[in-house]
C-alpha cells in the first residue's frame, strides 16, 4: 500500500444482500434453536433494501470474500462471538 497512514472505510460484502428474515432463518439452522420473531411493518424512513458495494475494497486491496453461504457466514460469526466471550 502506497499510503500506509491513510484511513480507509470500505465495505467487505458481496454486492448482494440478505433480508433480516434470511439471517434469522440461518441462525435458526446453525444453532438448531429458533429465534423469536415479532413481525412489524417497516419503520418510517427505513429503505426498502441496503446492499454493500464492495468495489472499492476489491480495487484497493488484494482481498476477496471467501464465504458466500449465509449459514457458513453465521456459523463463523457465532464462533467469533463465542471466542470473544470466553476471553472476557
Amino acid at each position: 500500500m502506497a499510503e500506509p497512514e491513510r484511513n480507509h472505510l470500505l465495505n467487505c460484502g458481496y454486492g448482494r444482500g440478505f433480508s433480516v428474515l434470511d439471517v434469522l432463518n440461518a441462525v435458526d439452522r446453525v444453532t438448531n434453536t429458533p429465534v423469536r420473531r415479532v413481525m412489524s411493518p417497516r419503520r418510517a424512513g427505513d429503505p426498502p433494501a441496503l446492499i454493500s458495494d464492495n468495489r472499492a475494497i476489491l480495487a484497493t486491496f488484494p482481498w476477496q470474500p471467501r464465504y458466500a453461504d449465509l449459514d457458513v457466514i453465521v456459523a463463523h460469526a457465532l464462533a467469533w462471538e463465542r471466542a470473544l466471550a470466553e476471553r472476557a
